[in-house]
């Protein structure tokens, strides 16, 4: 964890931690999640205060930051080695050149 988080980063950063290991994040993306606590710590900050909403362009960045941590929710983790899908077939390619079976 950097050093200059303030401690709302922190607390977030500690609150986030084990989904974002789970999630197969690693050191290399510590600045990335470094930057998402400090900003996640000013959103809710400024949803605390009651007066203003924070700006919309502070959420479009949290859930990018979010979708690149693969904590964003299930579409976030397309890709990422998770659980398939038993309803659809391992290669959608297999059939490439081979009419169907009647």
């Amino acid at each position: 964890m950097p050093d200059y988080l303030t401690p709302e980063a922190i607390e977030v950063w500690h609150e986030v931690l084990g989904r974002v290991m789970a999630a197969g994040v690693t050191e290399v993306d510590s600045a990335l999640l470094a930057r998402y606590c400090s900003l996640e710590a000013l959103v809710r900050k400024a949803f605390a205060a009651g007066g203003e909403p924070p700006p919309a362009a502070y959420l479009t960045v949290l859930r990018q930051h979010e979708e690149l941590l693969r904590i964003a929710g299930p579409k976030s983790r397309v890709g990422s080695g998770g659980a398939a899908d038993a309803s659809k077939p391992g290669n959608p390619f297999a059939r490439n050149g081979h009419r169907a079976r009647a």
